[in-house]
């Protein structure tokens, strides 16, 4: 292993001969760094911080520090981070609760970018990209493969579906429906996340159903409710993976905060010229 003779390594902490430590890091008591970790410099690992293979973290990042949570009272609580992710430079990432079952979470291969934060108990997917300054509240689920632009914030215990997408500077207060884009404050549905989708490769005729989907759901003048449309999608259309995840996320997420619905597509048109 290669520690920095300025860096401060607790004699609890294990620490792979491939890491590197580097000079005025931290890396404090139960502290796991595996294979190829590499921490840049000025970096600070709190107690109870696991960072699996391959991740690296930039300067000034201060990782598995306690929650900002006033029932907090020192329990033994953690912070995982998967393989091969980076930490950009002044990203805070703090550990769970009790309360919230005692594990912050982030997945494999994902980018954390400058200044973000993410708050205790959140459970962040794979391959999630977050942009400058992007805050997420207690207990928020990311689910894989999320974009998030620049300085978006989401409420406490609000989930994010696979493959979605928030525009920079939206204030996210309600459920966003996978495959979906988010654009405003507070964050409206835009329709499909058209650039996820065709990466995924997923079929013409896939999107075209997910589209009906999204439009019963959402769109037009159907007076059902939102539970009754959920749980009455087509199913013709069932077989489809992307409308599986929709259903899924719909029916099972959490009811603290609500389902994020559509607005009027003139004022959607406005809100992406202005930040995408």
């Amino acid at each position: 292993m290669t520690i920095h003779v300025t860096a401060l390594v607790d004699s609890n902490a294990v620490v792979h001969p491939t890491a590197i430590v580097g000079p005025y890091c931290v890396v404090g008591a139960g502290s796991i760094l595996e294979a190829g970790v590499h921490l840049m410099s000025h970096v600070v690992i709190e107690g109870n911080t696991h960072l699996q293979e391959g991740v690296r973290v930039h300067a000034f990042s201060v990782l598995g520090t306690a929650p900002q949570h006033t029932g907090y009272n020192n329990e033994l609580t953690r912070l995982v981070i998967g393989r091969n992710t980076q930490i950009r430079e002044h990203v805070t990432v703090h550990r769970g609760t009790k309360q919230g079952g005692g594990i912050t979470s982030i997945g494999t291969s994902c980018m954390i970018m400058v200044g973000c934060h993410i708050g205790h108990d959140g459970q962040i997917g794979n391959d999630v990209i977050m942009a400058n300054n992007v805050v997420l509240g207690g207990h928020v689920e990311v689910e894989d493969s999320v974009v998030f632009g620049g300085m978006v914030a989401v409420h406490q215990m609000t989930a994010i579906g696979k493959g979605s997408m928030i525009a920079g500077c939206s204030a996210v207060g309600s459920h966003i429906t996978p495959y979906t884009i988010a654009v405003g404050n507070r964050a409206k549905l835009a329709g499909l996340n058209l650039h996820r989708l065709k990466k995924k490769k997923v079929s013409s005729e896939e999107i075209h159903g997910l589209r009906e989907v999204y439009q019963y759901l959402f769109k037009g003048e159907n007076q059902l409710s939102l539970e009754f449309r959920i749980h009455n999608i087509a199913q013709g259309l069932m077989h489809y993976e992307t409308v599986q995840e929709v259903y899924r996320f719909l029916s099972t997420c959490n009811k603290n905060r609500p389902i994020c619905l559509s607005t009027p597509d003139k004022y959607i048109q406005e809100a992406l010229k202005i930040t995408l």
